[in-house]
């Protein structure tokens, strides 16, 4: 966590005195410009600083974004969805030109290059690597929504460096909010999806022996006239007792919390 100070004075601009996180620590006039600062993401509504893709990611879901991983989960591709097409006797699946296919989909999005406008990629899970650019490009699709501010890199380096030791570990836990289940097998998870709408497609990846669970809904919440938003999941095959966290945050992301991590 920040200091609330330092917090106050990113957002606010203030000038803090006597506080060692903003201090020189030489008297030359021009150090102040080789101080090497990490772009942060302000939540206005808030004022919560985002260090990571997740929860930039759960704020745009619920903003009405759509996310798109790429298949290796390297990144989140975040965009608005498009327009409502024109009106039609009755919903069918696609139908309309868009940017991105009918789908929260991860296939076909190998490569962060040649992306669609109104589309910003950010690396997944952790936001501190994020191209200014890009975040700034982020800033301007969530409508004043929030604010791109900086920070000395000493203040999170050791906040960032204790979060990145746990994107791959095996300590969560992830449960049903719906009957408190404890996920401890893909059979198991499969369930639990299905029972919630959930239609299992499993594969073998690219003709291979590993299996591949691809999991799709119709989101209900994004039935537009002439087309029907189709949610896409797709997994290996997991042991849930050993499962990386970066992992369980995507599915949490995808599933609009229907699990919780414990």
């Amino acid at each position: 966590m920040l200091p609330l100070k330092l917090v106050r004075s990113l957002v606010f601009g203030e000038t803090i005195n006597n506080n060692p996180l903003l201090m020189d620590t030489d008297d030359d006039d021009d150090e102040d410009r080789n101080v090497v600062k990490t772009p942060l993401l302000l939540f206005l509504p808030t004022k919560e600083l985002v260090t990571d893709t997740y929860r930039l990611a759960t704020i745009a879901r619920d903003m009405g974004m759509d996310l798109h991983p790429t298949p290796s989960l390297s990144h989140i591709i975040l965009s608005h969805p498009p327009p409502p097409p024109p009106s039609s006797s009755s919903p069918s699946l696609g139908g309309s030109p868009s940017s991105f296919p009918s789908t929260w989909s991860s296939t076909s999005l190998s490569s962060t290059s040649s992306l669609p406008e109104d589309t910003v990629p950010l690396p997944f899970p952790s936001l501190i690597a994020a191209p200014i650019p890009h975040l700034r490009a982020f800033v301007k699709m969530s409508r004043g929504l929030f604010k791109l501010v900086f920070a000395p890199s000493e203040c999170i380096a050791s906040d960032a460096a204790t979060t990145e030791s746990h994107w791959n570990c095996c300590s969560a836990s992830l449960f049903s909010r719906l009957t408190g289940d404890r996920m401890d097998t893909m059979e198991g998870f499969s369930r639990a999806l299905a029972g919630v709408g959930w239609t299992l497609f499993k594969t073998k990846e690219n003709g291979g022996g590993k299996s591949v669970y691809l999991f799709r809904k119709v989101d209900v919440n994004r039935v537009r006239a002439g087309e029907c938003r189709i949610r896409e999941l797709r997994l290996p095959a997991l042991d849930f007792r050993n499962a990386p966290l970066r992992i369980l945050q995507y599915i949490l992301l995808m599933t609009d919390d229907i699990f919780y991590l414990a």
